[in-house]
């Protein structure tokens, strides 16, 4: 004799093997799928003609190993950043850690007030952090305020908490510029006769207008354009590069030779008068490849000091925020620095093998 189960009431199971086989292509089809509440997916599959409830949706979906979560952050990047990115990883994977201990980290980041991230989630795995349907690119945005910092392995360096130019310094401006100007014109023209002369080399009796000088920004000409504020290079080079950040250059250079200085290519730190400063300062710059934050040992203090800056509560107001913001700087351990630097050699190594793309967890690695 043998036993069996007897008849049972009640409705037949939705959450065939075909079924869940059908929800989770739903969600693993592209970066919308994954977006989608349980109650979309059950709608669509009515469509269909499966009658199914959210709730046996959502339950098919935890026991094949899903879970809703926020979707990983990182910057977007086109052909063009991702070949930059790994001919810069290759140019310096020969690097040790004592060789990117010499480097002096900078950035800026934007700090707002009373901010609160978007909350909507996607479905993944565990395993599926970066799948590239699973991130989500970080693009600029709205601020209330810029901090810059710099560090070295061994010391932290100045901040600065960026406020509005004031009427009185932007006047100041123009005088200071007109007089550097005039000293500057004549030092150009010669540079400009010489290299002119040089391509007209042989040139003579070929038809042809004579170039004539002119004194504009295109042959050196510092010029400030108008704009709606921010950040140009005027203010990057009185604020950051002479009282700040070359001095903490020229400590680090005598404790450690060979120091260079990272920065970004934005506007402000790429404009060709910038270069003249740091020659006069006798400190050498680290051509940075851009669009990388994983690339600059600098970006994982941003996420740490806003965490810090906000436990007790987000600042109600921007001299708060500024108060916070610096006395989070110099709180911040050295040890921290320290292991942030430490990853670079890994990040570039994974860059390497992604060809320029950012879908990894970043970190020292095993």
């Amino acid at each position: 004799e043998y036993l069996k189960d007897r008849p049972r009431s009640g409705r037949p199971m939705k959450a065939t093997e075909e079924n869940k086989e059908l929800v989770i292509g739903k969600v693993e089809r592209d970066r919308y799928g994954r977006e989608k509440t349980c109650a979309d997916l059950a709608g669509e599959l009515s469509e269909a003609g499966i009658e199914i409830s959210a709730s046996a949706v959502y339950r098919m979906l935890v026991s094949s190993g899903f879970r809703k979560t926020k979707p990983t952050r990182k910057p977007g990047l086109t052909k063009s950043m991702k070949a930059d990115r790994l001919a810069w990883c290759i140019a310096h994977r020969d690097w040790t850690l004592e060789d990117w201990k010499s480097v002096i980290w900078s950035d800026e980041t934007a700090v707002i007030l009373l901010h609160r991230r978007g909350g909507y989630r996607i479905w993944r795995r565990s395993d599926e952090r970066f799948l590239r349907s699973c991130i989500r690119e970080r693009w600029k945005g709205a601020m209330e305020f810029m901090f810059w910092g710099s560090f070295s392995y061994d010391k932290k360096g100045p901040c600065h908490c960026w406020v509005p130019e004031t009427k009185k310094e932007k006047a100041d401006a123009v005088l200071i510029l007109e007089e550097l100007n005039r000293e500057l014109e004549l030092e150009k023209k010669e540079e400009w006769e010489l290299a002119t002369g040089m391509r007209r080399v042989g040139l003579r009796n070929l038809p042809g207008k004579k170039p004539e000088w002119k004194w504009n920004e295109k042959n050196g000409k510092l010029v400030r354009k108008e704009g709606k504020g921010g950040i140009d290079w005027w203010r990057y080079q009185q604020k950051i590069l002479i009282p700040k950040l070359l001095p903490f250059a020229q400590a680090c250079e005598e404790e450690r030779p060979g120091t260079v200085v990272q920065e970004d290519k934005a506007p402000a730190h790429n404009h060709h008068a910038q270069q003249r400063v740091f020659d006069l300062a006798g400190v050498q710059r680290l051509l940075w490849c851009g669009n990388s934050p994983d690339l600059n040992a600098i970006e994982a203090a941003w996420p740490y000091l806003k965490r810090e800056t906000t436990k007790k509560g987000a600042p109600q107001s921007k001299s708060e925020a500024i108060r916070r913001w610096e006395a989070a700087w110099l709180a911040m351990p050295q040890a921290k620095i320290q292991a942030w630097i430490e990853r670079i050699p890994y990040h570039v190594k994974k860059i390497i093998e992604l060809e320029g793309g950012n879908e990894y967890l970043e970190g020292r690695g095993e």
